[in-house]
């Protein structure tokens, strides 16, 4: 709830052009559909639950009309200003390991000739719109957001993100980058983005060309180590890689110097068929272990597990087109990023809202998958009462009421106002439990829907 009221204050400093509560009620909208898992903007014609829409900001959801036209109606100035003020702090003090990769969000019209971007999941390339996130892989959380048409390529958007990172943390703190192999697919950008920054390491997956593989296996044996690692799942057998060191030549372009890169080269035994290969570019890092390197690289998996909870969980495909719908000239309709980037952003933030509440609960459900949150913590009955000064929530929940006990006192602590409830004062309870056995069941039993819809 801080973090809803903290987003509407900023959406009604940044939004005066629709109007300031207008403004902040299409934000809680959006962050409280990502969170509580809304499927489509057409769903708020048939939600009609109490609850959603004083979360909303309103005695009633806003219409999919109202909330449609206020997302296109907000200029770009207005939302570039709103991710700036609402990204995440940065609190690394002596290095910050950050991901940077792109979402590829397919589009299929016919009328618009808008550019076409690889979709890796159809395997081809296709009308799309891009969306690049960078990640902290310690915290798990959503750092920035860029947008752009699908012809977007992630070595120059690294450079803007990893600019932009390196404003919010201190001089001193060391930015240890990793980056998909799509930032390898030109020697000339990749170069770009490892001279960017000299207080920065940079691990790049090098691609699966057929000369790095003939290379690659040209290796002498003795050059290899090898190593056990976990297998794919809890009880799997031991996995067993051999890593070697080598340099591969990089040249920016013709008749510049080469480079000689530090690479490691892994081979990846296999039970059935053929080994497999793969090679990390490492940047201005010569004294870090081999399977350190590794083990970090692997780190941006939580990456893509974000990206997966973003498609899945938030909706983010979803996000309003960012060609425009009116241009005169269908071959040339232009690119407009105000819509697409506050829903993906805000959807962003919900997913890091879900991250960090997850960090609060018992162990068993640190990091816990999003629809496991809303099945344990946010799908149970509720009463509200509403006075004129003050918003009080009686809440019933069926297990955990220890740690529900200490949750409530520390929001009452807190003293939490809701500026779109004429800043009146939230009060939580605990309704009296049904039976005193306090023994949490094996699984949660089937409630309804937390939105109603």
């Amino acid at each position: 709830m801080e973090e809803a009221v903290r987003l509407y204050r900023v959406a009604a400093s940044c939004f005066g052009t629709v109007g300031a509560h207008q403004g902040g009620r299409l934000v809680l909208s959006l962050f409280f559909k990502a969170l509580l898992g809304v499927q489509r903007i057409f769903h708020f014609d048939t939600l009609t639950d109490v609850g959603f829409a004083l979360l909303t900001g309103g005695h009633r959801c806003l219409s999919r009309r109202t909330l449609g036209g206020l997302v296109r109606a907000v200029s770009t100035r207005a939302v570039n200003k709103f991710h700036r003020l609402t990204q995440p702090v940065v609190s690394a003090t002596q290095h910050l390991a950050v991901s940077i990769d792109e979402h590829v969000v397919a589009r299929f019209t016919r009328k618009f000739l808008i550019p076409k971007g690889f979709h890796t999941i159809r395997n081809k390339k296709m009308r799309a719109e891009k969306l690049f996130f960078s990640f902290d892989t310690a915290t798990r959380t959503l750092l920035n957001l860029i947008v752009t048409p699908g012809n977007g390529r992630l070595a120059p958007v690294a450079s803007k993100m990893l600019g932009a990172v390196r404003a919010r943390c201190r001089t001193s703190c060391l930015l240890r980058a990793v980056l998909d192999a799509g930032a390898a697919q030109s020697h000339r950008e990749l170069l770009e983005v490892a001279d960017h920054d000299p207080n920065q390491v940079l691990l790049v997956r090098a691609p699966r060309r057929k000369a790095y593989l003939e290379r690659w296996k040209a290796l002498p044996e003795e050059l290899f180590t090898a190593h056990d690692e976990p297998g794919r799942y809890k009880g799997a057998p031991a996995k067993r890689i051999h890593v070697a060191q080598t340099t591969t030549p990089l040249r920016a372009e013709k008749g510049a110097p080469v480079r000689e890169v530090r690479t490691l080269v892994v081979r990846e035994e296999k039970r059935r068929g053929k080994d497999r290969w793969h090679a990390l570019f490492v940047f201005r890092d010569n004294a870090t272990e081999a399977l350190t390197l590794l083990q970090e690289f692997r780190a941006r998996q939580h990456h893509e597990q974000a990206y997966r909870i973003l498609l899945h969980d938030a909706f983010v495909d979803t996000v309003p087109s960012g060609y425009n719908k009116k241009s005169r000239n269908p071959d040339r309709p232009g690119f407009r990023k105000n819509a697409i980037t506050l829903y993906a952003w805000l959807a962003g933030l919900a997913v890091n809202a879900l991250t960090a509440f997850s960090t609060s609960l018992p162990a068993r459900f640190k990091w816990a998958h999003p629809r496991t949150l809303r099945r344990w913590w946010f799908n149970f009955p509720a009463d509200l009462y509403l006075t004129d000064r003050a918003l009080f929530v009686v809440l019933h929940p069926r297990w955990f009421r220890s740690w529900w006990q200490q949750q409530v006192e520390q929001l009452n602590a807190k003293k939490l106002r809701l500026p779109w409830m004429d800043d009146r004062l939230v009060l939580y309870s605990l309704a009296p439990p049904r039976s005193q056995s306090s023994a949490p069941p094996s699984a949660p039993s089937p409630v309804p829907s937390g939105v109603w819809c």
